[in-house]
């Protein structure tokens, strides 16, 4: 999982898109990165954040900061897109969409300390736009020496910024690695 830095994620194969693999996820960062495994970010549309308290309130305790403004005056330009999605922060989370809380989920996540982030993907929740934002997100975050395993029951569409796919079979986790350079010719033609 340490190649994940160079290549951009790992993509974890899940039998249906409504299921929550967090315990599949953990188990494969403590079988792939035993010794570092202690720090770990989990992003869900459903699970990760805090449901009584604000989505600025969530992402405030990840990242610190005293209002919205100074936040986003603060932040790097390349996560502003996403942060700009955000039009209501002040929004209580479990009356947020599940867009929303999985941007929250995802920010905290890219910028928060822990080396390893765990997403757990369900695509019917994002749009096409959120799913380039995503793409986009994990290849910065890669770049910035975090690894990133995504959990996904639509692999195909993750392929272009994959270095290798894994699935569980038993109790053993099979990896097959990508050619990216393969991949990319395949999807720009």
């Amino acid at each position: 999982m340490d190649k994940q830095k160079n290549f951009g994620l790992c993509l974890y194969q899940k039998d249906k898109k409504e299921a929550l693999v967090l315990k599949d996820l953990l188990q494969l960062l403590r079988t792939y990165a035993p010794t570092k495994a202690s720090s770990f970010a989990y992003v869900s549309s459903e699970s990760s954040l805090l449901p009584n308290l604000t989505l600025w309130e969530n992402l405030k305790l990840e990242t610190g900061g005293t209002d919205w403004s100074e936040f986003k005056n603060g932040l790097n330009p390349e996560w502003l897109s996403l942060v700009n999605l955000l039009q209501a922060p002040d929004l209580i989370t479990h009356k947020s969409s599940p867009w929303e809380k999985f941007a929250v989920s995802l920010l905290k996540g890219v910028l928060g300390p822990s080396r390893h982030i765990l997403i757990d993907m369900n695509e019917d929740h994002l749009s096409t736009f959120m799913v380039r934002a995503l793409k986009k997100a994990c290849c910065q975050a890669a770049s910035t020496d975090k690894s990133i395993t995504l959990a996904s029951a639509s692999s195909a569409l993750w392929l272009d910024c994959a270095h290798s796919i894994v699935k569980r079979n038993g109790y053993e986790f099979i990896t097959e690695e990508l050619n990216i350079e393969l991949l990319t010719r395949h999807w720009a033609a």
